[in-house]
């Protein structure tokens, strides 16, 4: 797979673990506000085991985890670029 072809991929993943993350913080925000609230009857929500802060979590680590993989293909980018200006003949 070309560089550029990898660097899009990553590129769009990073924006979707964005995305996901800025929705996440709305969300929270949002049980935040309703917790500050008075409860009505009936509408006390009990909290899931996966909770929206554990979703946000992960998608920081896939965030994170994207950057570390682009610094390496960058890397691998570079490496491969010096190889083939040592093995085109120069004119």
């Amino acid at each position: 797979m070309e560089s550029h072809k990898r660097t899009h991929l990553i590129n769009k993943l990073m924006e979707e673990a964005n995305l996901m993350m800025g929705v996440l913080e709305k969300a929270m925000e949002g049980q935040r506000i309703e917790a500050s609230q008075p409860t009505m009857h009936g509408t006390h929500h009990p909290p899931s085991e996966y909770s929206l802060q554990d979703e946000h979590a992960s998608w920081e680590k896939i965030s994170k985890r994207l950057t570390d993989i682009q610094s390496e293909l960058d890397q691998i980018e570079q490496s491969e670029q010096h190889r083939r200006e040592r093995l085109t003949p120069s004119a």
